[in-house]
C-alpha cells in the first residue's frame, strides 16, 4: 500500500506542477518570507520545471536507496547494527524493511510537498499574492512530527533481534 501511495503522490505532485504552470501567470512567487509576502519570483515554466526536477530526484533517492546499500561496501553504509543487517543471510529482510520505511517516508514527503504546492498555487492566484502562513506552519509541524516518529521507527526496526527470535 505504501508503495502505491508513494507512486500516486509523486504523480500528483508532477501533475500539480504542470497544472500550476498552465493556470498561473507568467511571473509567479517562488519563495515567501516569514510574513507570508513573496520575496522571490520566477517564470511559471522555471517554477514548474524546478519542482518536477526536485520531485524526480526525491523519487529516485527514495525508490533506489534500499538497493544501494548492497552496492557499496559496508564501511560506506551508515545503518544501525549494520554488521547484522548487512550480513548476507539478512540482506533480503533488510531490503524489505528499508523499502517499507522509505516508501512511508516518501508518502510523507510527497504529501507535504503536495500541500505546499496547493498553498503556493492558492497564494499566486490571490490578489495580493500572499502565503497562508497558519496552514503552512500546520503542514510543516505535522511533517516534522511525522519525521521524528519515522526516525524512532527506523531505529526500532533496525535493532538487533534478541537471540532466538525469528
Amino acid at each position: 500500500m505504501s508503495k502505491k501511495l508513494f507512486l500516486f503522490l509523486f504523480a500528483a505532485n508532477v501533475a500539480l506542477a504542470l497544472v500550476s504552470w498552465a493556470i498561473l501567470p507568467e511571473r509567479v512567487a517562488i519563495h515567501f518570507g516569514a510574513s507570508g509576502w513573496p520575496d522571490n519570483w520566477a517564470s511559471g515554466r522555471v517554477n514548474a520545471l524546478a519542482f518536477i526536477g526536485l520531485h524526480l530526484v526525491l523519487w529516485l533517492a527514495i525508490y533506489g536507496s534500499p538497493g544501494l546499500i548492497f552496492i557499496f561496501p559496508a564501511r560506506f553504509v551508515n545503518l544501525p547494527n549494520k554488521d547484522y543487517w548487512l550480513a548476507p543471510a539478512n540482506r533480503e529482510r533488510t531490503q524489505q524493511i528499508l523499502s517499507g520505511l522509505m516508501y512511508r517516508f516518501g508518502v510523507a514527503i510527497f504529501a507535504f510537498f503536495f500541500a505546499i504546492g496547493l498553498l503556493a498555487l492558492q497564494a499566486n492566484r490571490s490578489d495580493p499574492v500572499r502565503l497562508n502562513l497558519p496552514v503552512f506552519f500546520l503542514c510543516l509541524g505535522l511533517f516534522m512530527l511525522y519525521t521524528v516518529a519515522w526516525v524512532v521507527a527506523f531505529f526500532r526496526c533496525l535493532r538487533r533481534p534478541a537471540p532466538g527470535a525469528a
